[in-house]
Parts: C-alpha cells; sequence; structure tokens
C-alpha cells in the first residue's frame, strides 16, 4: 500500500498559522496587557532615601544625587518632605520652579517621599510591557521606609504589595519590582535583590 501526499489546501494552513500566532502572542505581551497603571509609593519615617527606577535598558527616573532624573518613557516622578497637616489658611506659595533636570542650578535636599507613576502612553509600549523593573535606594539618613506597589487597568481588580525595611546612611538596597496580569485581575511583588 503506497501513500500519497496530498497538498495542504491554503485555507486549512492559513488558518493553522492565524490559531498559532495567536497562541503565542498570549503567552507574551498580552499578560500584562490590561494593566493601564502601576503606582510605585517610597515613604521615609524620617529617613530620605535617593529612590531610582531603573528599567531593563538602564534607563533611570527618580532621584539622582542632588535632583532628579527622567529618563524612562512614560514613567513620571513627584517627590517631597512635606511633614504635618498643611495649614489652609498660609498664602499660597506662587514660587516658579524650573524643573532640576532641565536647568543647571544648586543641589536639592534628598526627599522624605517619592511616588513614581507608571503609565504607557498612546501606541507607545513602554514600562508597563516589560513587566517589572528595578528600585534602587541609596539612604542619606536612616530611619524606616515603606514601600507600595499598586497595579490597575480598565476592568480589573487592584492589586497591591507593601513591605518596609530599617534603612542605614551609606547603605544601598536594590528591589525588583514585578507585574502582571492574571486571569481575573492582576499579580504585583517587591523582592529584595540580594547584594552580590
Amino acid at each position: 500500500m503506497s501513500l500519497v501526499r496530498r497538498p495542504v489546501p491554503r485555507v486549512l494552513m492559513l488558518a493553522l498559522f492565524g490559531a498559532v500566532a495567536c497562541s503565542s502572542h498570549f503567552g507574551g505581551a498580552s499578560a500584562r496587557e490590561g494593566l493601564t497603571r502601576v503606582n510605585v509609593d517610597v515613604f521615609g519615617w524620617d529617613a530620605y532615601v535617593r529612590a531610582t527606577l531603573i528599567d531593563r535598558e538602564g534607563r533611570r527616573t527618580g532621584w539622582n544625587i542632588d535632583r532628579p532624573i527622567r529618563e524612562i518613557p512614560g514613567c513620571l516622578h513627584d517627590y517631597g518632605s512635606d511633614v504635618g497637616i498643611p495649614d489652609e489658611t498660609a498664602p499660597a506659595d506662587t514660587t516658579e520652579e524650573a524643573t532640576a533636570d532641565t536647568v543647571p542650578g544648586g543641589p536639592q535636599p534628598t526627599p522624605m517621599y517619592q511616588y513614581f507613576t507608571i503609565a504607557d502612553s498612546a501606541g507607545v509600549r513602554g514600562l508597563i510591557h516589560q513587566g517589572g523593573c528595578e528600585l534602587r535606594l541609596d539612604p542619606d539618613v536612616g530611619g524606616k521606609v515603606q514601600l507600595a506597589l499598586v497595579a490597575n487597568g480598565a476592568g480589573l481588580k487592584e492589586c497591591k504589595d507593601t513591605t518596609s525595611v530599617w534603612v542605614k546612611p551609606g547603605v544601598p538596597s536594590r528591589w525588583w519590582l514585578s507585574w502582571k496580569r492574571s486571569r481575573d485581575g492582576c499579580l504585583v511583588k517587591i523582592t529584595r535583590i540580594a547584594p552580590h
């Protein structure tokens, strides 16, 4: 009995290739699709740390020695050291400040708290689609630091991970922040990177 090879119909081949392409797509970046925002909060309890996010390409956003640095697209950085309850009767501060990473100027004191907002721009795949980044803490003043990682998206239940660490001046620490879409929401994790 001899077997005769018959050509596979072109329509069947296209359907097979389409199914393979779709299944490989779901194992890749789409695991993070649906996430629209990731927030990273670094709050010092009497501690002052230089906090910097570093993406997989080595770009940084955060506090660089004595001023902010903003290299990662789609990653916003805010910071401050205000403590206590704001005085509602105080006159508004109308001082205009230029962004520190675009103009020369003197050093700025390390802030007590820093907030990062990661949100990809329309049509530009950025840090959210990388699924994670490094957080580097370089303490100037020791104390307790609270870290929080929160992710959310349209129609997704918010997910959060928090941790705290005691820091000492001159003793940096590194953390891996990760996020991904899960079946019914998302998963985030803060993991300390062991020193070399």
